[in-house]
């Protein structure tokens, strides 16, 4: 039945069918645009999907499941003493005492070591002083020529002896008009080398130098050992050659 006839818009069916259509039309196009945004989703975000009620949930992560560790044995329980000696601070350990000097040996003294000579203030000195190192004696005088040119000679080579030898000069001046034997000696030293000890000669010292040479004559040259033993007693000027060889070979 139509209602064309009253002028009024009405119902039919031609119009039902087309409402449907696009009704249909809407939902599939609806569908279609979800289904395209629910690809472009998942092509995004391949890792999430979506849930039973349509909506999508971010995916979780899978968790990498962390090795077992074998529970750590409880450890053992430390006495109190030990503890309070672990925390306690340690005492610095006494010092050792430092060892004993060895003893030293006396030297033995031989016979040109228990002469008694004088120094240049006129005091006396034991050779006995000078133990342990040999010695080159020199017996002079400042007035003696020869006596001069052998000091010299034996001074030059001083650089070539050994340094345990030692060079020692004893003087036979007297002193003359008031002027004592020892400043006649420093006077000449003024001038001329010193040796390595210089002193005046006593009787005493004298006697002994007889008891191995009756000659009076000077210079002498007394070649001691380190132990105060005469190894040799020569007169007059010495050759190079024969200080050189004493020297090394005096022990």
């Amino acid at each position: 039945m139509g209602f064309a006839e009253s002028g009024t818009v009405g119902y039919s069916d031609d119009m039902g069918s087309s409402r449907v259509s696009s009704r249909a039309a809407l939902i599939v196009a609806g569908l279609g645009a979800a289904i395209l945004v629910a690809a472009v989703f998942l092509a995004e975000n391949p890792n999430q999907k979506p849930d039973s009620s349509g909506a999508s949930n971010p995916a979780t992560p899978a968790t990498a499941s962390a090795p077992s560790r074998p529970e750590a044995s409880a450890a053992p329980a430390v006495p109190e003493a030990e503890r309070t000696a672990a925390i306690a601070p340690t005492e610095p350990a006494p010092e050792k005492p430092a060892p004993a000097a060895a003893a030293v040996s006396p030297v033995a003294l031989g016979p040109v070591h228990n002469l008694t000579v004088l120094d240049l203030d006129g005091k006396p000195v034991s050779l006995g002083t000078l133990a342990g190192r040999p010695m080159i004696i020199e017996i002079w005088a400042t007035w003696c020529g020869p006596c001069r040119t052998n000091r010299a000679l034996i001074h030059r080579m001083q650089s070539e002896l050994p340094e345990r030898v030692l060079v020692v000069g004893i003087s036979v001046d007297a002193g003359t008009g008031g002027e004592s034997a020892g400043s006649i000696v420093q006077s000449f030293l003024r001038s001329n080398p010193r040796n390595d000890h210089e002193f005046l000669a006593t009787p005493e010292f004298m006697a002994f130098v007889r008891q191995r040479t009756a000659s009076n004559s000077i210079p002498k040259t007394m070649y001691v050992t380190a132990k105060g033993q005469v190894a040799d007693l020569s007169e007059g000027v010495q050759a190079e050659q024969w200080v050189r060889a004493m020297a090394r070979n005096l022990k």
